[in-house]
């Protein structure tokens, strides 16, 4: 039995393409079978905490080093490292805006990303992330469409961070485009029609 983490960040609701695109994807691994938990974590009503002069010295210093003052900054980071620990698979939702991803979503990642809890470094210094083995279904929407030669802003991005700072490499991306087209019409089971959970 898995368990499911879903990220949802986009600020537009029951109107975002990205929202009912990873609400797809959930319904698909429900149909699959195996699951346990759904844990749903939506940064838009619960707004990750911005870094600042304080906790951003805490994300950097050594788990062993934390103190009371420590536990109280980090307080937000712990629950989702937790959540993400816990998860086998996340659904990670967002649109492409101005050609990153959505501020919420950012905000979420410099909150899990932290040295000596999601990765470590070996005997040469390298990144060893400590997150290895879970499934990550992103789920991106954009009011344009990718063409053949633009850079992947979003979903290139997103694995790198993941298989940098978390040793997440299982990354798998579905795309809804041109969402601001005159006449457009979403078709999640076109997106999804190939969509198999590994």
């Amino acid at each position: 039995m898995k368990n499911i983490l879903h990220i949802i960040s986009s600020a537009r609701g029951e109107l975002s393409y990205s929202n009912k695109l990873s609400a797809f994807i959930l319904e698909k691994l429900l149909q699959q079978g195996n699951i346990n938990k759904i844990t749903v974590r939506n940064l838009v009503k619960e707004t990750p905490p911005h870094a600042d002069e304080m906790s951003i010295h805490e994300f950097y210093k050594h788990p062993g080093l934390y103190d009371e003052q420590s536990q109280q900054l980090l307080s937000y980071a712990n629950t989702i490292v937790e959540e993400v620990r816990e998860a086998d698979i996340i659904v990670i939702g967002t649109p492409v805006f101005n050609l990153g991803i959505s501020t919420p979503l950012k905000a979420w990642l410099d909150q899990l990303i932290r040295v000596g809890i999601t990765y470590i470094f070996d005997e040469h210094w390298n990144r060893v992330g400590q997150f290895k083995g879970k499934k990550v279904y992103l789920s991106i929407a954009s009011g344009g469409r990718n063409t053949e030669g633009t850079p992947d802003y979003i979903s290139d991005y997103l694995k790198d961070v993941l298989r940098s700072y978390t040793g997440i490499t299982d990354v798998e991306t579905y795309r809804i485009e041109g969402t601001m087209e005159s006449g457009f019409i979403a078709d999640y089971e076109s997106v999804l029609k190939n969509f198999y959970a590994s």
